[in-house]
């Protein structure tokens, strides 16, 4: 009996150490594999010209995401919008106010004069047509005030832009950046019915392009905004994509 015990003690303790081996080789090819895909991930945003999210640059994230320029300039007229237009000379109407369709073709039909094209100029560019269009038949300095009409409620574009939103909300689509420019990102998961429950609250990615067409990337986690940091509710631009990825728990 004791020789059976000398025999299988030692095999007991080289199969221990065998399989104690064999443990340390998995988890340092487990490490090696997370390695290899987190720094295939870093190089996947590099190329793409992509800066770090959240979790890895933190604050100084959100503040180079708040200096990306991509023009804040006027809106433009464009076929599909409403204005409201209305002309004065001496003080006096001489085309009362009058909401317009610009038309397909980018024109607006106006009292006496040919259809002005109005496609690509702003508001001001546009008062300044038609009031020199106008001068042909009135002496007294005609006057144009031209402004966008636009009622949220409707589903039409609105001419300050649009921000998609994507993932995991109740209504994916577009939303519409009101005259104001105020748009922020819980306002706009709220226009679109909010996050699921099958939704990742700690993930939002938002998506911009600068004016040299560079891709930015930012994520941020709702729950803190909810809890007070404001500051990661920023306001959006025309062109933002927001994704909310589906919880992996």
């Amino acid at each position: 009996m004791a020789g059976g015990w000398c025999y299988t003690l030692p095999m007991i303790s080289k199969k221990g150490k065998a399989f104690s081996e064999m443990l340390s080789v998995m988890v340092w090819k487990k490490l090696l594999k997370m390695s290899w895909l987190f720094f295939a991930c870093c190089m996947l945003q590099t190329q793409s010209g992509c800066v770090l999210v959240e979790w890895v640059c933190g604050s100084e994230k959100l503040d180079e995401f708040w200096k990306v320029s991509v023009g804040d300039e006027d809106p433009k007229v464009r076929s599909g919008l409403a204005l409201r237009v209305g002309v004065t000379a001496g003080g006096l109407p001489i085309v009362p106010e009058t909401l317009k369709e610009v038309d397909v073709n980018g024109d607006i039909q106006m009292p006496m004069i040919l259809p002005v094209k109005c496609e690509g100029m702003t508001v001001v560019q546009l008062q300044e047509k038609i009031a020199e269009a106008y001068k042909e038949f009135y002496s007294m300095n005609p006057q144009a005030t031209v402004a966008f009409h636009w009622d949220p409620r409707m589903e039409t574009p609105s001419p300050w832009g649009t921000v998609i939103v994507q993932g995991s909300v109740v209504r994916p689509g577009q939303v519409n950046i009101p005259p104001t420019r105020d748009l922020t990102l819980t306002r706009a998961l709220m226009f679109s019915g909010n996050i699921t429950p099958m939704g990742d609250k700690t993930k939002v990615l938002v998506s911009r392009r600068d004016q040299e067409g560079a891709l930015r990337k930012l994520s941020v986690n709702i729950e803190k905004i909810a809890k007070g940091s404001l500051e990661w509710d920023i306001t959006l631009r025309a062109g933002d994509v927001i994704w909310v990825p589906e919880s992996m728990f």
